[in-house]
């Protein structure tokens, strides 16, 4: 399989050939992939590499990026198989189906925004916010997204805001700390976030970043709403949070930087009090988790 090379991003378009385990697990490691590409690489790896139980390959990729629930993939995988069904099948039917539920669910949250929509994003489910516009359009609402650059992966600036400028929809990059000044000016009125992992609680855990947001978001009387899927009956702080090399908050400098000290936990968890209402995959329509 190929894989977009995400990080050279939006200056480059490249692609990445995987053509085993090992070098999956690298683009998933390594950060050339996130969210929906994740998903993506694990499903092809097991239709690929199937000298490696469905099992395996979901602990592997677990281990490589813990915060992400590939155990639940693999179960979902695995119940397939038992009702007859290839791995190539299940793979095509749960893509064609996941895709069909987010076109729903971003139709669900079209409806709930105000008109015109000016919606600050942070680190989103890959190619929804396109949805969520063409879906304002259809109720004749306006719409603006506001994209923080997401440090230190700048998956912000190298993917929603790509994401969003190639497909010719209104779109502004801000610095990460500025979300608070257009808060404040009445500038931003709704705040969407990705959620990787969603407790039935109301809690998630995203990319950090996220909790900041939901914290000025309650301050100023601005609604959040993460998109969620699949939450589990789960205390959302005991999750293991991926503490990823400290030399990695330097990405986009020149130099050697392995003798300097940083942090860099990579998710945040957001607690159900700081959300309006989880947007899930599964609920109908008319229908939105109030937290």
């Amino acid at each position: 399989m190929v894989v977009l090379d995400e990080t050279l991003l939006p200056f480059r378009e490249q692609y990445i050939e995987v053509e085993d385990l090992d070098k999956a697990l690298w683009v998933l490691g390594s950060m050339k992939t996130r969210a929906f590409g994740q998903v993506l690489l694990f499903f092809y790896s097991c239709c690929l590499f199937k000298n490696y139980s469905i099992g395996e390959i979901a602990e592997k990729f677990s281990k490589a990026r813990p915060t992400f629930d590939f155990s639940l993939l693999g179960d979902i995988l695995e119940s397939k198989k038992e009702n007859g069904l290839s791995i190539e099948t299940a793979v095509k039917g749960f893509i064609d189906s996941f895709d069909s539920l987010r076109r729903n669910r971003a139709k669900k949250l079209a409806g709930i925004l105000s008109h015109p929509a000016k919606i600050l994003t942070v680190c989103n489910v890959n190619g929804e916010m396109i949805y969520l516009y063409g879906a304002l359009k259809e109720l004749g609402k306006d719409a603006v997204f506001y994209v923080s650059e997401t440090r230190p992966y700048l998956q912000g600036t190298r993917l929603t805001f790509w994401e969003l400028r190639k497909n010719n929809i209104p779109a502004y990059l801000i610095c990460d700390n500025q979300a608070a000044s257009l808060m404040k000016e009445g500038k931003v009125n709704c705040v969407v976030t990705g959620a990787d992992r969603a407790s039935k609680r109301g809690g998630i855990v995203n990319k950090i970043g996220t909790y900041p947001l939901a914290v000025l978001a309650k301050y100023f009387n601005v609604p959040f709403y993460p998109l969620i899927q699949y939450p589990k009956n789960i205390d959302i702080r005991d999750i293991e949070i991926e503490e990823r090399p400290g030399i990695e908050a330097f990405m986009f400098l020149e130099g050697d930087f392995s003798s300097i000290d940083a942090v860099y936990p990579s998710f945040d968890v957001v607690e159900n009090k700081f959300i309006t209402g989880c947007i899930d995959l599964m609920c109908s329509e008319n229908e939105v988790e109030r937290t």
